[in-house]
């Protein structure tokens, strides 16, 4: 049953942690076990964990907390509670907490691997994508909780929703989330980049034509609209859409009705609009670029996504995410990232966002030869050569700077750089550097560099 899935097993008592482990190894499951709370958060925030299978008292915690967190940081893990102190009152919490099923100990084992492979089951066949989908969007940082957040709220309405942010921020994979969380998950999701097609195809790609209603129509073609019809439609770059179009767009959303270039009559559909821009919709309206009505209508609800620059929080965990695709799609044994590329990362500015993140990691688990990314698989832009790890410019002092934690950030970085490029051999990192093997020794261990 669970060969692919991961089980966490959060339980103060170690002889029953290990039962369970034996019980569910045999299932077919891959187990993880915790003994506290901070353990099983470290297990939660590394692996994609399927299911949680948790004792209500760990120890002096609350193992209500454990489901508490998971909900503050978006973990939508269903939740199986255990408990020898069963109470109505507690029942009632783990039920508006969202736990999936509460077991009273002792309990037949065999019962429990049941409960657990019927959540599993249920997962997988009603909705496979609702809690997947929003792993998808990977984070941690305040931003991208309240993003995961917003879906939540308001997928499972019809509310037109405009996605913003940035190019390469990720404003498609939020939308898909929005679609496959509502009730139009089963139907149809359309999407269309308005800044990709010329102006003159963009009308007959969204609203379809009949056949000879202008030259080289020679069929029928159903438009955009009308092949969302009950499921979604995704207007990307809705910014870069022309005038004579949004006029167009305006009525669709007002009356749900499309006419087919060339059609005589109106054909009724029935669609949610999500559109997404990296531009300022509400200064272009100001500019004349964009209807203020249209972009009224479109502006319901609205999803913002920051740049990467501003998150730098979530770089590690996007890092590590598309380290483990690319290793996988190109067939290498590569599962870590140098500490000194981690460094770089909290630095780099991420001009093209989470886009240009996934490209150097892709780029790097090409180049790499070793098990893990070092700097020298990627390009000079972004690391650049150990002589010229840094760029000679004038220092912003327009505000008063730490300059004795600046110093110790740069000595910090040239010895990791060092112990990259000579593969941690200690010795040679301090000739590189022009130290005594003694001062080396110092200064790892000052900056607790291992």
């Amino acid at each position: 049953m669970g060969n692919k899935y991961n089980v966490l097993i959060i339980d103060d008592e170690r002889s029953f942690r290990e039962l369970l482990e034996i019980l569910f190894s045999n299932e077919g499951y891959n187990v993880f076990m915790a003994a506290d709370i901070a353990v099983s958060q470290r297990i939660i925030s590394e692996k994609k964990i399927d299911i949680i299978i948790c004792d209500l008292v760990l120890g002096k915690e609350d193992g209500l907390d454990v489901v508490k967190w998971c909900r503050e940081n978006s973990y939508n893990i269903p939740f199986i509670l255990m408990t020898a102190y069963a109470s109505s009152a507690t029942a009632l919490e783990s039920v508006k907490l969202g736990v999936v099923d509460y077991i009273t100990k002792p309990f037949d084992m065999d019962h429990l691997a049941t409960m657990v492979n019927e959540v599993i089951t249920s997962r997988k066949n009603e909705n496979a994508d609702f809690f997947t989908e929003l792993d998808e969007i990977k984070g941690k940082s305040d931003d991208i909780k309240n993003v995961k957040k917003y879906i939540m709220d308001v997928a499972k309405t019809d509310s037109t929703i405009l996605i913003t942010g940035e190019s390469g921020t990720g404003k498609e994979l939020v939308a898909r989330a929005v679609h496959r969380l509502s009730n139009r998950a089963s139907k149809p999701f359309k999407t269309i980049n308005c800044s990709a097609i010329p102006y003159d195809l963009l009308e007959s790609e969204l609203f379809g034509y009949k056949r000879g209603a202008f030259t080289g129509a020679s069929y029928d073609k159903k438009g955009m609209f009308e092949l969302a019809n009950g499921g979604s439609i995704f207007l990307d770059e809705i910014g870069e859409m022309p005038l004579f179009l949004q006029s167009k767009l305006l009525r669709v959303i007002q009356d749900k009705m499309v006419q087919p270039l060339g059609a005589g009559t109106e054909i009724k559909t029935d669609f949610r609009i999500i559109a997404a821009t990296n531009k300022n919709l509400e200064d272009e309206t100001k500019k004349g670029n964009f209807r203020s009505d249209l972009y009224y209508r479109l502006n319901v609800v609205n999803i913002n996504i920051p740049p990467l620059r501003e998150r730098k929080e979530d770089v590690e965990e996007l890092a590590k995410h598309f380290l483990r695709k690319y290793a996988v799609l190109m067939d290498k044994n590569i599962s870590q990232i140098s500490f000194a590329v981690m460094e770089a990362f909290k630095t780099y500015p991420f001009k093209g966002n989470v886009r240009e993140l996934e490209n150097l990691i892709e780029r790097a688990v090409a180049m790499e030869k070793t098990n893990r990314l070092l700097p020298s698989s990627f390009p000079a832009h972004f690391f650049g050569n150990y002589e010229n790890f840094w760029t000679d410019k004038t220092p912003d002092l327009e505000k008063p700077v730490d300059l004795e934690k600046i110093v110790e950030n740069i000595e910090k970085r040239y010895i990791m750089t060092a112990l990259e490029k000579t593969g941690g051999n200690q010795s040679k990192s301090a000739r590189l550097l022009g130290l005594s093997g003694r001062v080396f020794r110092y200064k790892m261990e000052k900056y607790n560099i291992r």
